[in-house]
């Protein structure tokens, strides 16, 4: 049996950390943004092998988990948090390992057939993006906080969360109707997340239209545009693929998950 010692992360820790997540940006995305914007809000356990990195546990503000690694690494990782309830998001082959330690009890994405999310990572490039602007846009800024947040029945603070980066909104008789975003953004990556238009306004080519306009901003940026969506979500998938985003081949599992000890 593999000896996997479990060690919180320190300083010294930091650099082969980074290391270990660079080797696969894609994957380690969320956790180098969580550790590189709300270091507070995070809580960080490495599993080593050997003397080596082989997975980790990052918790984000008490709720989320993130997984990645070797599955003989799952155990002894889960076992230093006790969160009750939590989202989780972890990689296919650890699946069997976590459910020992949480039950799946609804999936992180509405369109899924079950109680776990398969989420395939899509990109696009400069040379594949296929924008579409038969609609005029407009970029979101803070003070459109409260339109954006009647438009998805949010909470305004939480809505906040969203127009850290860039975002932009379709408007229809003086009514902000759809809108796409990218709240999180590294140095050479950006990830669009949630896109969304007005159940009574689809089928009208508005998220197109959004998610073309804050794809063209970020290619602009020199970002690498990626982003997550459910493999059950026909209607998101066919936007996306009409916009020139091509699957990477990762894939992730995300749930709302019961501590089961």
């Amino acid at each position: 049996m593999d000896n996997i010692r479990i060690a919180s992360l320190t300083k010294k820790h930091e650099k082969p950390l980074l290391e270990f997540m660079n080797c696969d940006r894609i994957s380690h995305f969320f956790s180098i943004y969580d550790l590189q914007h709300f270091r507070g809000k995070t809580r960080v356990w490495l599993a080593f092998l050997a003397d080596r990195i082989a997975g980790y546990l990052l918790e984000y503000n008490r709720h989320i988990l993130c997984l990645r690694g070797r599955r003989n690494c799952v155990a002894p990782l889960l076992r230093k948090t006790r969160l009750p309830n939590a989202i989780l998001n972890v990689e296919a082959h650890q699946l069997p390992a976590v459910k020992r330690f949480y039950e799946p009890i609804e999936p992180a994405d509405k369109t899924t057939v079950g109680k776990i999310t398969s989420f395939m990572v899509m990109n696009a490039t400069s040379s594949s993006f296929r924008p579409v602007s038969r609609h005029k846009v407009r970029e979101l800024k803070n003070e459109s906080a409260a339109e954006l947040a009647g438009l998805l029945g949010a909470d305004q603070k939480l809505v906040l969360d969203l127009l850290r980066g860039f975002a932009f909104g379709l408007y229809e008789s003086g009514k902000l109707v759809s809108y796409a975003a990218s709240p999180e953004i590294l140095e050479d990556m950006a990830i669009v997340r949630g896109v969304y238009t007005a159940p009574d306004k689809r089928g009208k080519g508005y998220s197109k239209a959004v998610c073309s306009a804050l794809v063209s901003r970020l290619l602009d940026e020199g970002k690498e545009v990626m982003l997550y969506v459910s493999k059950d979500n026909a209607a998101a998938l066919s936007v996306y693929r009409s916009l020139g985003f091509m699957e990477t081949g990762h894939r992730f599992l995300g749930f709302i998950g019961r501590r089961r000890d």
